[in-house]
């Protein structure tokens, strides 16, 4: 509580012997003492009994302090794991599964096939036309016929 050094107490206790005399010094030595003694009980006491009452709400913290660093640690080891597994790419050996293709060649055309592709076109409509009028008669032919079986 109180650091004095030797020079220190050395200049109280004269002053103290000027002040109160040789009589009275010693019973104010004691008295002093005595004031010191009980304020030191004191001041233990009083810290004995805040570090009982402190020392439930700090457990208390410190647990849930615990418990909060173990949450972080277990989510932060999650979180790297899954992040690990994401950065690291997975082999996949190639196998090949269909047989390759063919290439097909190029034809390359120049402008003298143009006019061949037309008259070709042309010549595929005349080649329509008579299907066509050939569907129309075959399913007059066939009314025809069943008129002639209700006359009948």
């Amino acid at each position: 509580m109180f650091n004095l050094t030797g020079s220190e107490i050395m200049f109280l206790l004269i002053i103290g012997l000027v002040v109160l005399g040789p009589e009275k010094l010693p019973d104010a030595i004691r008295r002093v003492g005595r004031l010191y003694a009980e304020l030191k009980r004191m001041s233990s006491g009083v810290q004995t009994d805040l570090r009982k009452v402190m020392d439930e709400p700090l457990k208390e913290m410190m647990n849930t302090t615990n418990s909060m660093k173990a949450l972080f640690n277990d989510t932060s080891d999650q979180f790297q794991n899954a992040v690990r597994d994401i950065a690291t790419p997975s082999f996949v050996p190639y196998s090949p599964s269909e047989p390759k293709l063919t290439e097909l060649p190029i034809v390359l055309y120049d402008g003298d096939d143009v006019e061949a592709e037309s008259s070709a076109s042309v010549d595929d409509q005349k080649s329509e036309e008579p299907s066509a009028d050939l569907s129309s008669t075959v399913v007059e032919e066939s009314a025809a016929k069943s008129s002639l079986d209700d006359v009948s």
